[in-house]
């Protein structure tokens, strides 16, 4: 089978583009054929597919002028070049199927017009609620934005808390839902019930199924890493909507000898680092950047417990099944698809969103807790996100599609 995958990203951006790779590598593992549809950039994965990307787009250069900006809100809307390039691609690589990941704003929901013309079928997993919603993450102003409109968004400012952004996002949607762009896409996948939930409960009526992201086999460290106890770990992106700032104001309601490893980076690494000062926790606080594999494997086995404070609907993070599987205990906010996967004081704890003495008091609870039981009921947890049931299952769904264009 020839699949053609599409993502905005063609490198580990984020959970979106770990999900669009895995899928590649998996698919590839099982005999098929895999290409990319994706935009060019620096630090792009090497593919020879990338003859076929778009040029880099970057909406976030301050340096653009008037025209330029104009001309990048217009491919927001719908990127011809896009459809262009897809295009060739579609006739040199033939593809029986498309599985469509995060395509908006720098690929356009055009390339779903360009599929259908050529009746390639096509899926697409939800990573987040751009296609119900101006507001991808449905969070704006630090807290929960649960809005469907155009007009709401301007109001409000729900784009990055601009007025402008917010009229192109609300443009977007108000033209995709004209065009019904998103009802030419046969199957949805989500990998959280919770989505599927929030989907409906936001007005969408097209079937989503259920197909929870993968997971690798989980290799055991043959060292014995010591845990450090009172010592938490979080690892992501940078973000407001991440609630990292819950994590370091409930530190500065703990003891002098509680400490907190922060890995990742993002737009809200300033302020974060200037709140520790504000809350007398710098000394307690280690910023660590970016990092992957070995080294973050080792700080989770050595923290007493990984601390996943987000504050918007999250799907289904890698951040928390990553972490299950590894044995972590897991304290992580009561919402979106992360509470669906813990029972409280079983395989994780929760504590309420945003609340920086609940997060304390849940933190200072470890200490009566069966952590070792924890931990290994984490691990149960997710025992079921193998990626030979992912395969299969996503192996039926194309052939089902197929076998209707017969």
């Amino acid at each position: 089978m020839k699949i053609l995958l599409v993502n905005k990203y063609h490198f580990l951006k984020g959970g979106a583009e770990r999900a669009y790779l895995d899928m590649a590598r998996i698919l590839e593992q099982h005999g098929h054929s895999v290409a990319f549809f994706s935009m060019k950039h620096p630090n792009n994965l090497p593919t020879l597919w990338e003859k076929y990307f778009i040029e880099n787009i970057d909406y976030q250069d301050g340096r653009l002028s008037f025209g330029q900006k104009l001309s990048l809100a217009v491919k927001i809307l719908f990127n011809f070049n896009a459809q262009k390039k897809l295009e060739k691609l579609i006739e040199d690589f033939q593809p029986d199927v498309a599985h469509l990941h995060n395509v908006y704003h720098q690929l356009s929901p055009s390339v779903i017009w360009t599929l259908k013309k050529h009746r390639v079928p096509i899926v697409m997993t939800l990573h987040d609620y751009k296609p119900v919603s101006p507001n991808y993450n449905l969070f704006a102003w630090g807290k929960i934005w649960e809005h469907t409109s155009g007009f709401r968004c301007c109001l409000d400012r729900c784009v990055k808390n601009s007025f402008s952004k917010s009229l192109v996002c609300a443009l977007e949607k108000w033209l995709h839902t004209f065009l019904g762009s998103y009802e030419k896409v046969d199957v949805f996948i989500a990998p959280s019930r919770f989505l599927i939930q929030k989907y409906q409960t936001l007005g969408f009526r097209r079937e989503i199924v259920f197909l929870p992201n993968p997971l690798g086999p989980f290799e055991e460290n043959d060292k014995k890493i010591k845990r450090e106890e009172n010592t938490f770990l979080f690892f992501g992106r940078l973000s407001p909507e991440k609630g990292v700032d819950t994590a370091i104001e409930a530190l500065a309601l703990l003891p002098q000898d509680h400490k907190l490893w922060i890995v990742g980076n993002g737009p809200e690494k300033k302020r974060l680092e200037t709140l520790t000062q504000e809350k007398g926790v710098a000394s307690r606080v280690t910023f660590l950047g970016t990092l992957y594999g070995e080294n973050l494997e080792n700080l989770k086995q050595r923290a007493q417990a990984v601390i996943l404070p987000s504050r918007w609907y999250e799907n289904f993070p890698y951040a928390l099944s990553e972490s299950l599987q590894s044995g972590c205990v897991v304290v992580t906010a009561n919402i979106g698809g992360i509470a669906e996967r813990i029972a409280h004081q079983k395989n994780g704890v929760l504590f309420e969103a945003g609340n920086a003495k609940a997060l304390a008091e849940a933190l200072l609870s470890l200490k009566s807790l069966p952590l070792d039981a924890i931990r290994g009921r984490a691990q149960e947890s997710v025992a079921d996100l193998n990626e030979e049931k992912f395969a299969q299952a996503l192996l039926r769904i194309y052939n089902s599609l197929i076998a209707k264009q017969d």
